[in-house]
């Protein structure tokens, strides 16, 4: 599939960068490697490096939630895109765990929240100007 050239795709992209770059901080390696039960991480890239992504927990359709570091976790290319689609209950029960309380808290009433959010170009600018110095700190 072609990525959209358009200014809002272009920034979500870079979005999607900081918040892998965030949780690589914050997690450090798949969380999914906390829970023997999901099997060993793989993907690797040709010097041997696991492959890690942001997934989002809720969905990216979102624009409310898209950018929001506290609703994802690292995972390792095996985990986001095999073992989540055969295992989805116990996928999503381990991510559950691995957030705690406070942020699966938030996760479940970002899912509830249904209304549609616009955001211009300006506010997909600010979000990634918010992650950039979340980054930096």
């Amino acid at each position: 599939r072609k990525n959209s050239k358009s200014p809002i795709a272009q920034i979500k992209k870079e979005i999607q960068a900081l918040l892998r770059e965030l949780a690589i901080e914050r997690d450090g390696t798949c969380v999914m490697s906390n829970y023997p039960e999901t099997g060993k991480c793989g993907g690797r890239k040709k010097n041997g490096e696991l492959i890690l992504q942001f997934d989002h927990l809720n969905t990216r359709a979102r624009n409310i939630s898209f950018g929001d570091p506290r609703l994802g976790i690292l995972v390792c290319k095996r985990h986001h895109f095999y073992y989540k689609k055969q295992y989805p209950f116990e996928y999503e029960r381990c991510a559950i765990d691995n957030i705690g309380k406070k942020r699966a808290h938030l996760l479940y009433r970002v899912r509830e929240d249904t209304k549609p959010y616009k955001m211009s170009l300006s506010d997909w600018q600010l979000v990634e100007t918010g992650l950039s110095k979340e980054l930096n700190l």
